[in-house]
């Protein structure tokens, strides 16, 4: 998949945020639920996907999966849907980590990588967007704070 980027975005959103333009669709995946049933992407056709890749042992997501665990509490009546990507890691070492810390996002496990690869991550966190009808609109790479405002910018255009 080829991601190009540029332009910009509403009035406000930071430099380092990225519209992918013209949109491409998201490549479709399944994968096994940390506390549930498998979650495909393509099943969430309608809402808005927020999707970050991240991982445990990555010092910048314990940053960024608090802010997007306040989003997805904010949002989850707005037809908006977090998904946190673990890349790589087992199940048993993701529990312990998120335990109690995340109900409202929704923690998918990328055990093989397979799905982060596909969308080139190259470096974690790792965020992008969906738009309602499937197709990345967003990026974001790394954390250096503003999340929540730039995101809730980013979805009250959505």
């Amino acid at each position: 998949m080829l991601i190009v980027a540029g332009g910009c975005g509403p009035e406000g959103i930071t430099r380092d945020w990225r519209r992918i333009e013209p949109p491409v669709a998201a490549d479709p995946f399944t994968l096994e639920s940390l506390d549930g049933p498998p979650v495909a992407l393509t099943a969430l056709k309608g809402r808005v996907v927020v999707m970050e890749f991240w991982a445990t042992w990555c010092g910048p997501c314990r940053f960024s999966l608090p802010s997007l665990e306040v989003i997805a509490k904010r949002y989850r009546d707005r037809g908006v849907e977090i998904l946190l990507i673990n890349v790589g890691e087992e199940p048993e070492r993701v529990r312990l980590w998120a335990e109690g810390r995340y109900a409202a996002a929704s923690i998918l496990l990328d055990r093989d990588s397979a799905v982060a690869d596909r969308y080139e991550v190259t470096g974690i966190p790792r965020l992008y967007v969906t738009d309602q009808t499937g197709r990345l609109v967003w990026a974001h790479q790394g954390y250096g704070g503003g999340l929540e405002r730039n995101l809730e910018l980013i979805l009250d255009e959505l």
